[in-house]
């Protein structure tokens, strides 16, 4: 081990009692084939060459940073997603947080005021959304023979951008070129990150067989760090509540999905059609009855608050719901502040169909698919809203089944008046 990074793990167990304590978890290893530093919930890795590049405040924020990813569950929840994008959605949920612990980070790294509070999970999201946006842009122009958009050069308001790794610091990001002398560094675009600006710090996901246990040993070790350091009067508000988010349990929506589906049909046992299992031994037990389910509707929010990779596999059980519960129809509509899209489905139809793309944009209403079932004497089995939870509700609640499938985490979700609630987690 570098006697730097020992020199600075010692400082941070002294003065950042929470940092150190992780820190001290894993096992630090010289790695020359990485570009900077890099964590996968076990190993510690750096490349000598980028750590001598940094100052020693410096090397103490690049570890409380790899501590993070760490203690945020980044590496046990990746999944398939896309490896880059979902370590800059990692860099952008924990780098406010080292730097308002008042440390230090290296210059360039990612930091942007739309993404603090969110997790990693709703920066990915919005990152993805952003980056099929500006392909979808950068085709249209070669379409068009590659005329420069009369917009260009000028910055979005909206757009993410590099900050110097100073707590708190809003100047503009600047590089070393060549001879030692600071020049301004380019903003990255939306969901992009410059080659020349590589993250300070790379998570990779655990591969070992006991992900599950070591996942579970990481939460136990967060919360007691966290203890130790709050005792010791060193913990920062953003960082109790970021250790607090943390060690809850990620909840599968899917499986709560056709739950409550299945909940929602009709079954009971009767003797109208008996058990024939037991008819031979002149016993006349109920069967099982399921009469046939109503209609199912699903309701997906078009206002453009929900990120097209959500919708997608929104869509996706939508229609294994359809395949198990097997609605007399499916009902599937579109609203942003009224209806804008609705198509149906026969029972009968086949199994596997593909949904027509959500249609809409603009504000959000929850009124008009209740009122439009209403008015068209619909009373549906059990009605899913997929919505970030943002906007007006129906006056007064319907006497069929809802669920709210909120993309928003609940814990900051607007509640709803009536119905159920479950965090959409893609």
């Amino acid at each position: 081990m570098d006697p730097r990074i020992s020199k600075q793990r010692t400082a941070l167990v002294l003065d950042q009692p929470f940092f150190g304590a992780l820190a001290l978890r894993l096992k630090v290893v010289e790695d020359t084939s990485c570009k900077t530093f890099w964590t996968d919930g076990e190993s510690l890795g750096y490349n000598p060459a980028y750590l001598g590049g940094l100052n020693d405040l410096q090397t103490r924020g690049v570890l409380a940073h790899e501590v993070l990813h760490v203690a945020n569950g980044h590496c046990w929840r990746q999944g398939d997603r896309d490896p880059k994008l979902w370590n800059d959605a990692c860099d952008y949920a924990i780098n406010p947080i080292v730097l308002d612990a008042g440390m230090l980070l290296p210059k360039g790294v990612l930091v942007d005021a739309r993404f603090k509070g969110k997790s990693a999970e709703e920066i990915y999201g919005i990152l993805a959304q952003e980056k099929r946006q500006r392909e979808k842009h950068q085709g249209k122009g070669k379409q068009d023979g590659g005329k420069p958009d009369a917009q260009s050069g000028q910055q979005s308001a909206s757009q993410p951008t590099q900050q110097d790794g100073v707590p708190g610091g809003s100047s503009p990001p600047q590089s070393s070129n060549a001879n030692g002398a600071n020049t301004p560094s380019v903003n990255p675009e939306p969901g992009a990150t410059p080659d020349a600006a590589p993250s300070c710090g790379e998570v990779r996901q655990y591969t070992g067989d006991d992900k599950a246990s070591k996942e579970a040993d990481w939460k136990v070790a967060v919360l007691q760090a966290a203890k130790a350091a709050k005792m010791r009067g060193a913990l920062p508000g953003a960082l109790e509540a970021m250790a607090t988010d943390a060690v809850e349990p990620v909840v599968n929506w899917r499986p709560i999905l056709h739950r409550f589906a299945q909940e929602s049909s009709p079954t009971d046992y009767s003797f109208a059609m008996p058990d024939r299992r037991y008819l031979h031994m002149g016993l006349y037990l109920p069967s099982l009855n399921e009469p046939a389910v109503g209609d199912a509707v699903f309701v997906r929010d078009s206002s453009g608050s929900v990120w097209d990779e959500t919708q997608a596999q929104f869509a996706a059980e939508i229609i294994a719901v359809n395949a198990g519960v097997q609605p007399r129809r499916l009902i599937v509509m579109d609203c942003n502040t009224h209806v804008t899209q609705v198509q149906i489905f026969e029972r009968g139809d086949a199994v596997e169909f593909d949904l027509l793309p959500v249609r809409g944009g603009g504000g959000t209403s929850f009124v008009e698919p209740f009122e439009r079932l209403a008015k068209d004497g619909i009373r549906p089995a059990f009605l899913v809203y997929l919505t970030d939870m943002d906007g007006r509700f129906p006056d007064d609640p319907p006497d069929y089944p809802v669920l709210w499938a909120s993309t928003t985490p609940l814990k900051r979700a607007k509640k709803a008046p009536f119905g159920e609630m479950v965090e959409v987690i893609c």
